[in-house]
């Protein structure tokens, strides 16, 4: 008995030896986006980081989706996803999606297109900006399944 105790006891610390050295961490929430109901939002936040999804959207009933935000790679970089796993049946009007926090800047996106089998929406679909993605009028084909940001947070600028 006392050499299972003392391998959970060694187990535990080595576990949260771990998560310091390598400072991964996630949080994650679901939601539901409503149709019809003008434009809402929805937000993670993970230490200094905030992530915020705006939309509008049309058609059918609400649906399940899902909020996360990361820190990865030893706390060197982070990263915020919004989808629904599944193809949505839903008419997104706009969408908006901003990372926030200590030496963000957005370098990589994967925004999926819930008509087009897993496919990416169309780059002109989509304006990046540095803390920001967002729906462009007109050009947006107001199908979506996913939006993920990615952005390093790299200490050689300082």
């Amino acid at each position: 008995m006392l050499k299972l105790i003392m391998a959970s006891i060694i187990y535990l610390v080595l576990s949260g030896l771990f998560m310091f050295v390598h400072g991964d961490e996630r949080t994650e929430d679901s939601f539901f986006v409503k149709p019809g109901a003008g434009t809402l939002s929805v937000q993670a936040e993970l230490k200094n980081y905030l992530c915020k999804f705006s939309y509008t959207a049309q058609g059918g009933t609400h649906e399940e989706w899902a909020i996360s935000i990361e820190i990865l790679e030893g706390g060197n970089a982070v990263m915020c996803t919004v989808e629904r796993g599944i193809a949505s049946y839903l008419f997104f009007q706009d969408f908006k999606m901003e990372l926030t926090g200590p030496m963000v800047s957005i370098t990589d996106v994967d925004v999926k297109n819930s008509q087009r089998d897993g496919l990416s929406l169309k780059k002109d679909e989509y304006a990046l900006e540095k803390n920001s993605i967002t729906s462009v009028s007109g050009k947006f084909k107001n199908h979506l399944e996913k939006v993920a940001v990615y952005s390093p947070l790299s200490r050689d600028d300082l």
